[in-house]
């Protein structure tokens, strides 16, 4: 905290115009003040009240509480969130407190930051009473505290010590990536990320991680290293001791040393555990052989001096092929977890017990609830059923292993193929459900059913964009209930989809003279671009004017079914003696599933043209 008194200037100007240059400002994310107690100069022990802090407005960055021009290291926002303050904004590229601050941070140095605050109310807090402050309990210090219960933030300062030690600096372009010039756009793109990393990571940490939280936004960690050393340190870490001296490996250790040796430690520690990966660790395998010489220790085999023996061996025990196994099933399910699938916003989802062909049923009650009148009964309603079919077929391939790749330590094979297949089937999982869409097989959009659209009047636009709506939210039963389908979903081709993100994005809309400029359907829905749309020369049906609108998964307008509601690929394993013309282990990968339609209600077409 600035202890200086700071007097209040005010300064009068018409207008003040500064022309942005196109040379990059690095953003900044700033943890201010921690909450608690800091020693500060004359001031002694002392904290903050947030709740009673005014920071809004535009903050000065500064460089240890500089106030001239030449201290000026850039602005930013502030924000408190529990029971912190943080400053996310800019460096400026024209003072040399600027460019200093940017040049150490690039070599490495940790800032601390301190803040500058103008008090207004402050309260002296005897020693060892204990007060309620910033969403923690504070007891104060021997010789007591000062409790400064409203001021106003006038300034954050990039310094090298800090009176709060839990304050920290982070500089976008500490990062060696960091590009050299870029457009005012970008700038803001990049003070918004690094202020979302900033979010993200305290959200994570908590109050129980101050240490990892600081050590994360100085360094530039991500989300997800974050998470993984909170991971790390939440849980209890054996001894030395228990890792005994003739220690050996099992399929899941081995399992894990394999993932390192791809690159996929992260992957790895989420699905294993971090005291697996200290063992991994242990292992030391700097070659895949040493794997193979673990494998074959863990299961009292003698180790072959042949290499090609060697290998031959450990393929044929049951840890080695086990660890690759599970660590292609996990590499599989990883790829196809991340694989984009448009349809997931607007398909529902069905189980089925075999590949039989299966009843899809859309129960309407008749009637409406009526009063029960004191000790009266319920009347029944009828339920018509609205039938369709659904059948799931399987879809697989093959994944080997030859004991060359293992020889010759080439994992990256390996790698790709397990990831390629869990991709591969996404894809075909995607394939099928937009060749369902586009045969629209039984006229499921059909002018009777109140779901197409033909003519000049049907391009995406804010007049078909909101015809398209009227029509789902206008319809009804049997019975001309109105069923209170929402649209959720704008499927478009890509040829479309700048469009599409204009007429929902915009703020206003041209129209004619002494009309509203507004946006009427301003975030109506959200945009889903399938490029299987338009694509002619593989799917049926397929058009760069056609669009649909969607309801919710809910309202099922298609259904996916799985077999026995295993909605990932099987992974199985095959050993060393499963193929006799091949030294080579396999595994086989399939996956059941099928697509039909559901309720055309949920749904709507446009041609998008004459």
């Amino acid at each position: 905290m600035n202890t200086t008194t700071i007097e209040n200037i005010m300064l009068a100007a018409s207008a003040v115009e500064i022309e942005a240059g196109a040379q990059k400002q690095p953003a900044i994310s700033i943890l201010g003040y921690g909450g608690g107690i800091m020693r500060v100069g004359t001031w002694g022990d002392l904290c903050i009240d947030l709740t009673g802090l005014e920071a809004g407005g535009q903050i000065p960055i500064l460089a240890d509480h500089d106030p001239r021009l030449s201290g000026i290291v850039g602005h930013g926002t502030a924000q408190v969130r529990d029971g912190k303050l943080y400053v996310a904004g800019a460096i400026t590229d024209t003072t040399d407190a600027a460019k200093q601050v940017v040049d150490l941070a690039r070599s490495g140095f940790a800032f601390g930051a301190s803040v500058g605050v103008e008090p207004a109310e402050q309260i002296r807090v005897a020693p060892g009473e204990k007060v309620n402050v910033n969403g923690r309990s504070l007891t104060a210090p021997r010789n007591g505290m000062v409790l400064i219960q409203k001021g106003r933030l006038r300034e954050v300062s990039v310094t090298a010590l800090a009176c709060d030690t839990s304050t920290s600096v982070a500089i976008a372009a500490a990062r060696r990536n960091a590009v050299d010039v870029t457009t005012n756009t970008e700038v803001q793109e990049q003070v918004e990320a690094e202020r979302k990393r900033f979010t993200d990571i305290t959200r994570i940490c908590g109050s129980k991680h101050v240490d990892i939280q600081a050590k994360a936004v100085s360094e530039g960690w991500d989300a997800t290293r974050t998470e993984l050393e909170v991971l790390r340190a939440s849980r209890p870490k054996p001894p030395m001791a228990w890792v005994p001296s003739t220690f050996t490996a099992n399929s899941t250790i081995i399992e894990a040393a394999l993932l390192t040796r791809m690159g996929l430690s992260a992957l790895a520690e989420k699905s294993l555990g971090a005291e697996v990966m200290e063992l991994a660790e242990h292992l030391r395998g700097s070659h895949l052989l040493d794997l193979c010489k673990a494998a074959l220790i863990s299961e009292q085999v003698d180790v072959p001096r042949n290499r090609m023996e060697l290998v031959r061996a450990a393929l044929s025990t049951l840890s080695l092929p086990v660890a690759l196994g599970d660590a292609a099933n996990k590499i599989l399910l990883s790829a196809y977890t991340e694989s984009p699938a448009t349809w997931q916003a607007f398909c529902g989802t069905q189980n089925v017990s075999d590949f039989k062909v299966a009843k899809t049923i859309r129960p309407t009650f008749i009637g409406e609830l009526e009063e029960v009148p004191a000790g009266g009964e319920l009347k029944h309603g009828t339920i018509k059923e609205a039938v369709g079919e659904i059948q799931a077929r399987t879809f697989g391939k093959m994944l080997s292993l030859d004991r060359k790749d293992v020889v010759n330590d080439d994992l990256s094979l390996f790698d790709t193929t397990a990831a390629a297949l869990g991709r591969s089937a996404m894809r075909s999982l995607s394939d099928l459900v937009y060749q369902t869409l586009l045969a629209n097989t039984g006229s499921f959009f059909a002018a009777g059913h109140g779901n197409y659209m033909v003519g000049v009047d049907t391009v995406l636009s804010v007049d078909g964009l909101s015809r398209a709506i009227a029509l789902m939210l206008a319809q009804k039963d049997s019975e001309n209930r109105n069923l209170d389908i929402r649209p959720a979903t704008l499927l478009v081709p890509p040829e479309l989809q700048q469009t599409a993100k204009m007429l929902l994005e915009s703020e206003f809309i041209e129209r004619a003279t002494n009309t509203p400029t507004g946006n009427p359907i301003k975030n109506a829905v959200r945009i889903e671009t399938e490029p299987r749309l338009s694509n002619t020369a593989r799917f049926t049906g397929a058009s760069d004017k056609a669009w649909y609108l969607f309801g919710t998964p809910a309202d099922a307008a298609l259904i996916v079914a799985y077999l026995n509601g295993v909605t990932a690929p099987t992974v199985e394993f095959f050993g060393m003696e499963a193929t006799v013309n091949r030294l080579c282990v396999s595994w086989r990968v399939y996956f059941d599933y099928g697509c039909a339609f559901g309720d055309y209600r949920a749904a709507v077409m446009s041609k998008g043209q004459a």
